[in-house]
């Protein structure tokens, strides 16, 4: 019954409105979550070892005759959002959250309107784009040996790879408040997180002073597509091996399965031989 009617509010209630009630549903626990979040930031901390590093290009090519992604607008909003997590430290067991991190995204706060998916459709919000920054920060975290504590997938794949260097679905979507990127810091020493746009890249590393002794490889499995009676869906499972540098394994983990619904047709990346189906039944 509980279902049935939540299902029917989903249906009825304008978007906006049912945003407004998840956000104040969320809110006490985003504010029990506010003590142990990591605030400081200092761009010069001394942190020479590089535990991860990503490089994202700020604007690519989705598609032969597509339109670029990101807009000029989104692109701004990148730029926002990196600015304000540059610098963040996180110390030993404190956790980054993303929302508490880059605020609300708002106007006067140097956010423009960009593309987000509202009920599965694309339109136009304030602070748009953003999750190429969530993307990437979660990528160095996986990387870097973090804990993660909060990660939302992305339910749509909406085009098909270009010139991408990390697995499908290795991203983080966030909405303010009620869809949070959060991870904690297991090493005894500080970490910060360092991102940049330059040369038309976002570039993020995460830094702390010293190597901790290990390396981690996150790799993708089961990797397919599937055509189901509603269209065709991706999916994948992502795991990550934390090494010494003297071979033991320290941890071997599944640590994503990652579904989406297919928005752009399989065949410009997938041969036919190698389809993956299920039936209805």
């Amino acid at each position: 019954m509980i279902q049935a009617s939540r299902a029917w509010a989903r249906r009825v209630a304008p978007y906006p409105v049912r945003v407004a009630v998840a956000r104040l549903r969320h809110l006490p626990a985003r504010l029990l979550q506010w003590p142990a979040t990591a605030r400081r930031r200092d761009p010069e901390l001394d942190a020479p070892f590089v535990l991860a590093r990503r490089v994202s290009p700020l604007v690519r090519t989705v598609a032969a005759g597509a339109p670029a992604w990101p807009s000029a607008e989104e692109a701004a909003n990148v730029r926002a959002a990196a600015a304000r997590v540059d610098g963040l430290v996180i110390a030993p067991h404190q956790v980054m959250s993303f929302l508490w991190t880059v605020g609300w995204p708002a106007r006067w706060r140097g956010f423009r309107p960009g593309l987000e998916l509202h009920d599965a459709r694309p339109t136009l919000a304030i602070g748009g784009g953003t999750c190429k920054v969530s993307n990437l920060v979660y990528q160095l975290a996986l990387a870097g040996g973090m804990r993660v504590i909060e990660r939302h997938r992305h339910a749509l794949d909406l085009f098909p790879d270009r010139d991408r260097t990390a697995p499908f679905a290795l991203g983080a979507t966030v909405a303010y408040n009620h869809a949070d990127l959060r991870f904690a810091n297991p090493l005894a020493a500080p970490v910060t997180l360092r991102l940049t746009v330059r040369d038309g890249e976002l570039v993020g590393e995460l830094r702390t002073a010293r190597d901790p002794g290990w390396r981690v490889e996150v790799v993708e499995h089961d990797h397919r597509f599937v055509r189901e009676p509603d269209g065709w869906w991706r999916e994948n499972r992502i795991r990550r091996r934390i090494v010494r540098v003297d071979g033991t394994l320290l941890c071997d983990q599944e640590i994503a399965h990652n579904r989406a619904r297919v928005m752009y047709d399989p065949a410009l990346v997938l041969p036919a031989p190698t389809e993956a189906t299920c039936s209805a039944a």
